[in-house]
């Protein structure tokens, strides 16, 4: 099969590319920059989401597309966001139909439901409440994809994606390293996690599996904020974090950084991130294409700091 892959080069591409080699398949990259393969399974071929033409050669024989590249950032650039995010995904969803392709694979995001602060699992059909214009653009992608009559497709909303290498385990490393990690509330609230590999796998599946397009959970385990730090510690060989800063306090100080900097180290996403409870259910998954995590928390941390320590 020739499946063509958007940021195949990715943090989950990369992931996602190793797995569909075991099944043989050939893959075609997407990439902003040249590259070439030795490997005879893969090609390279250099386009940009934002240039039909460049984008156009890439679609011919093509079966499956896996559309995983997004432009993603908690705060600001709207326009960036949107042009990537809802009008590149538009244009590959044109190219797909052009082309005949039979099925895509849209990696989305569990952000699309905003942060209740609840532990009503989440499922595919809870109420969206983005917060910031990266979960709107999903939102908005999402809906237009679900629209389309002629292709199927597929959705994946994976949370927080952790992982060896991963831009979000390693500022939690660093500020743990640093000794600069603060908890904001008590630290006992419950996020659910997945790591890179369950996400590669779960595409895997719905490239298998998912015979009529469906919106599909992902994730691995759920953890308080507080166990996940203190086993990064553990494994870092650093002490624990003892400093809490107030929920309330860190949202306003999140709004006064929001616009005081066109690059603030602090957003109302990242408050809400860390400082909110949040479940959700990757039960659809497990039932209809036999999902089975196979991370948990120790074995998720352990690989986090693989490049920072010895084991």
């Amino acid at each position: 099969m020739n499946i063509l892959i958007t940021g195949g080069t990715g943090f989950i591409g990369t992931r996602l590319v190793k797995e569909l080699k075991k099944a043989n398949h050939h893959l075609i990259l997407l990439t902003r920059q040249q590259k070439t393969s030795k490997d005879d399974a893969i090609t390279y071929i250099t386009a940009d989401l934002s240039d039909l033409s460049s984008l156009t050669a890439a679609f011919r024989d093509i079966d499956v597309v896996y559309h995983n590249a997004a432009y993603a950032a908690d705060h600001g650039q709207k326009q960036m966001i949107y042009k990537i995010n809802v009008t590149g995904t538009k244009v590959i969803a044109d190219l797909c139909i052009k082309h005949q392709v039979k099925h895509l694979i849209f990696t989305s995001s569990a952000g699309v439901y905003g942060f209740p602060n609840s532990t009503t699992p989440l499922v595919e059909t809870s109420e969206k409440h983005p917060l910031n214009p990266y979960q709107q653009s999903k939102v908005d992608a999402e809906q237009w994809l679900q629209s389309l009559s002629d292709i199927k497709v597929s959705i994946i909303r994976p949370p927080l994606v952790l992982g060896s290498g991963g831009l979000a385990s390693e500022i939690m490393i660093q500020r743990i390293l640093q000794n600069n990690m603060v908890y904001i509330g008590s630290g006992d609230n419950t996020v659910p996690l997945v790591h890179v590999n369950d996400v590669a796998q779960i595409l895997r599946l719905t490239l298998e599996k998912d015979t009529k397009g469906t919106v599909f959970n992902v994730v691995s385990f759920h953890s308080t904020i507080k166990e996940l730090m203190s086993l990064l510690c553990t494994y870092l060989h650093k002490p624990k974090p003892t400093k809490h800063v107030s929920y309330s306090l860190a949202y306003l100080s999140a709004i006064f950084y929001e616009h005081l900097s066109k690059d603030p180290s602090l957003t109302r996403f990242r408050v809400k991130t860390m400082g909110t409870t949040r479940r959700i259910s990757a039960d659809k998954a497990k039932e209809l294409l036999d999902f089975r995590p196979q991370y948990t928390l120790e074995t998720t941390v352990s690989d986090m700091v693989k490049k920072h320590v010895t084991i």
